[in-house]
């Protein structure tokens, strides 16, 4: 039989890098893609699996353009799996967000992903394979304090619907996995800075960090999700366009569907700490008064997911 070719963006670790092994362990040729500075984190893939790992920063049209080209070669023409699952996040309120991250936020989860898509879908085409997009719940529910995040999520999930009607004619499957918890390294490497906000009141940062660490607290392992997924990509009956897998991803998609707004925001507010905040804001503009100083000697704290708060 022919060689049936695998590629993923985001490779390098959390559920890219669990999606490499389990395509592996059903017979797939992974092309695991990632940054060049991460690919280091690729090699245990390589050695154990045959992965073959390419460096590939999505939000570079070159990087695309010279990717595609090995690719190309690699697979002479055909690929069966393209799993477009790269992805960062960043965390505060909706109108404290920076503008450069919040610029690179949609190039990683959105642009890059739409880029990558166009530039590879010939090679889906020619071999009637699957386009698969990593989405969340967050596309669904408003997750407290990442709203940005909410909202790449969102759009990367209506661009594969309308994808998922455009390809059908070729005999290509879309799917976008509506991901629930998961335990990743997501925020890890991110921070949040303390600035001054309209925000800064007793039990904000605390919201913050719980928010930070919402893959550590209620999720499933990587390689459980990853099993999961892989089982619904391979089956030979289309299992349909929106997967659900990961910790609560289906009761938080009823809970969008079926639910009042109101009682949503609640459940969630409830869950990451966020109703005492809103609370004593509202309490506050009541009476006129704003947390917001505009003080330009505020002195920026930088906190990562996992610190305590300073008292």
């Amino acid at each position: 039989m022919a060689t049936k070719y695998a590629l993923i963006t985001g490779a390098s670790s959390g559920i890219g890098y669990d999606l490499s092994i389990e395509l592996s362990k059903k017979g797939y040729k992974v092309i695991g893609c990632s940054p060049q500075q991460f690919l280091v984190d690729q090699k245990p893939l390589e050695e154990k699996y045959g992965v073959i790992s390419l460096p590939l920063d999505i939000t570079n049209k070159e990087q695309i353009n010279k990717c595609f080209e090995k690719v190309n070669e690699i697979t002479n023409g055909k690929l069966s799996i393209l799993y477009n699952n790269a992805g960062i996040a960043i965390i505060g309120p909706a109108i404290d967000i920076d503008e450069d991250k919040l610029d690179k936020l949609f190039q990683v989860n959105v642009i890059g992903h739409i880029n990558v898509t166009k530039k590879f879908a010939p090679l889906v085409i020619a071999d009637r394979g699957t386009i698969v997009f990593t989405s969340s719940v967050a596309a669904r529910v408003p997750l407290s304090w990442i709203s940005a995040y909410n909202s790449t999520k969102a759009a990367i999930d209506a661009y594969a619907l309308t994808l998922h009607g455009e390809m059908k004619p070729f005999g290509v499957r879309v799917h976008s996995v509506i991901t629930g918890g998961v335990d990743t390294k997501i925020n890890e490497n991110g921070s949040f800075e303390q600035i001054d906000s309209f925000y800064n009141v007793p039990g904000f940062l605390e919201s913050v960090l719980t928010a930070s660490s919402m893959t550590k607290t209620d999720s499933v392992s990587p390689q459980a999700y990853a099993k999961k997924v892989v089982k619904d990509l391979t089956r030979y009956r289309d299992p349909g366009f929106n997967l659900y897998h990961g910790k609560k991803a289906y009761l938080l998609h009823w809970i969008s569907r079926y639910l009042p707004l109101w009682l949503t925001e609640f459940f969630i507010q409830a869950h990451f700490r966020q109703l005492k905040v809103l609370k004593y804001i509202a309490t506050l503009a009541n009476k006129g008064k704003f947390a917001k100083t505009n003080d330009k000697n505020f002195v920026v704290k930088v906190y990562k997911p996992g610190d305590t708060v300073e008292k």
